[in-house]
């Protein structure tokens, strides 16, 4: 009889193919994307003032650095494919870590890509307006689209591609909001007399109030800070450069984002700046548009549509790039269907878990833009505060809608995550920390506490409620998803 063998299968397993360079640019470029040429406008609207302005960012920053400095911990401590998603099966176990996959795909990573491209789309119809035939909505929903399918395509393609495009198109977007940065002392197009108010005339509950609701922003403007988590699997040395991709990465940030806000209120009037970019503005009256125009005249806001097209384009590459890990994580752990967990045999990448997060990122798009483009029915038969939510966001720019449904749901799992670090701390003594969270435990606390204080305030909000609870609504439908798609883990299990 004849003998056969078997060859075993091979290890479901990604190449290790990013450096410390490509490590800092993803945390770097994936945060510089829309944030800092929109928000601005919404934080000076919400605390017309510059000292509270300043305020919100330091803290914004202070916040996110925190859960930076302990979530780099975790991530040099299991450098696997799935960053917080491994971190939360090893804390809490299988069920919350599906969770957090699931909000991933379904709230977080694929709403940032369709709030990416959705502000992406608001400035390439300043390059390219829309035919006269076709409504400037549908024209944008298309830009962006279209723009979900690049940067898909590419990461397919290859990690390599995908982190080559990262580091050169950051290097890029960095250079230019120096450059913008720079711009009124070259140009001597600013005045210290618009820096005015430092401070309000009085203080009261309202001022805490607005500072909270800016925060939404702002936190939308540093998201991004634990992408290179995910890719751990595929970063050389991930014990030494995920900490300091993720240091190093906050710290320019933070720098940066302050100077620029500096920048803005240098050179245009405290009551510019807040009403810039506001619904009934236009794409035109962005912040960043109003702030080169100023300096450079109609020229101006080309230019910054081009610096903005190219930033939220890295931004995007960024999310595609990162995210389809989680899912890729737990198809190999038996949670998802096994065709997520199936590398391309010739780029070796998680080739259909980036299709199935682009896909759903188009779905999202072409939703925010239906509430957009459609009216609540006059004689509708659904609740009362369903038709008043659907009205508001009739009027609400597609950046906007997608803004406070992303920023919720991602809050929730950050909370978890972070708070990993105390339950690994204690139960899992035994796992080599190359890196131990500086500040502990006051630093993840602090991060604990925000949290919790951003997300009861945007549940309190009536005008971000609406978009929390459907994030929150979405979290919650992966409970049954979990018993569904359950499945035994693949032979090959985990890489060590």
């Amino acid at each position: 009889m004849e003998t056969r063998t078997t060859t075993p299968p091979r290890p479901v397993v990604l190449p290790r193919v990013l450096g410390p360079v490509a490590a800092l640019c993803v945390v770097v470029g994936s945060v510089i994307g829309s944030g800092i040429f929109l928000v601005p406008a919404r934080v000076a609207h919400e605390v017309p003032f510059l000292g509270g302005i300043l305020a919100v960012w330091i803290i914004g920053g202070l916040f996110t650095t925190a859960g930076a400095l302990t979530l780099a911990e975790l991530g040099a401590m299991m450098p696997q494919a799935g960053g917080p998603y491994v971190y939360l099966r090893e804390a809490y176990g299988r069920l919350p870590a599906f969770l957090f996959g699931w909000s991933e795909m379904t709230v977080s990573r694929a709403g940032s890509m369709a709030t990416l491209a959705a502000a992406f789309s608001r400035y390439f119809v300043q390059v390219v307006p829309p035919p006269a035939s076709l409504n400037e909505q549908v024209w944008q929903a298309c830009a962006a689209i279209s723009a979900i399918a690049i940067v898909t395509a590419i990461n397919i393609l290859g990690t390599r591609g995908g982190g080559g495009l990262q580091v050169v198109g950051t290097g890029l977007k960095v250079g230019g909001v120096l450059a913008l940065i720079a711009l009124p002392f070259v140009m001597g197009g600013g005045d210290a007399a618009n820096l005015a108010p430092i401070m309000p005339e009085t203080l009261d509950t309202s001022i805490f109030a607005g500072m909270m609701a800016a925060m939404v922003g702002v936190l939308w403007a540093y998201d991004g800070w634990m992408n290179v988590t995910p890719l751990a699997e595929e970063i050389r040395e991930p014990e030494k450069n995920i900490p300091r991709a993720m240091v190093f990465g906050m710290s320019i940030l933070v720098a940066i984002y302050l100077a620029m806000t500096l920048a803005y209120h240098y050179v245009l009037p405290m009551a510019e700046v807040a009403a810039a970019d506001r619904p009934e503005g236009g794409i035109t009256k962005a912040v960043a548009a109003v702030y080169c125009k100023t300096l450079l005249g109609p020229s101006g806001v080309m230019a910054i549509s081009m610096l903005v097209m190219c930033s939220t384009f890295i931004s995007l590459n960024g999310n595609a790039l990162t995210g389809p890990r989680s899912y890729f994580a737990m198809a190999r752990d038996g949670m998802l269907p096994q065709w997520f967990d199936r590398i391309h045999p010739r780029f070796q990448t998680p080739a259909n878990a980036i299709f199935a997060q682009a896909v759903w990122a188009v779905l999202l798009t072409v939703m925010g833009t239906a509430l957009i483009l459609v009216p609540p029915p006059s004689n509708s038969v659904l609740p009362g505060f369903v038709t008043s939510a659907w009205g508001a966001l009739n009027k609400t720019p597609l950046y906007d809608i997608m803004l406070t449904y992303v920023i919720f749901g991602a809050n929730i799992f950050y909370l978890l995550a972070i708070t990993s670090v105390f339950v690994l701390r204690r139960t899992r003594p035994d796992l080599a920390r190359p890196y131990r969270t500086w500040g502990y435990p006051i630093t993840p606390l602090l991060f604990v506490i925000a949290s919790l204080v951003l997300m009861g305030d945007m549940l309190r909000n009536e005008q971000s409620r609406m978009q929390a609870l459907v994030g929150g609504g979405l979290i919650l439908l992966g409970v049954p998803a979990y018993y569904l798609l359950r499945r035994k883990p693949t032979p090959e299990g985990s890489p060590a």
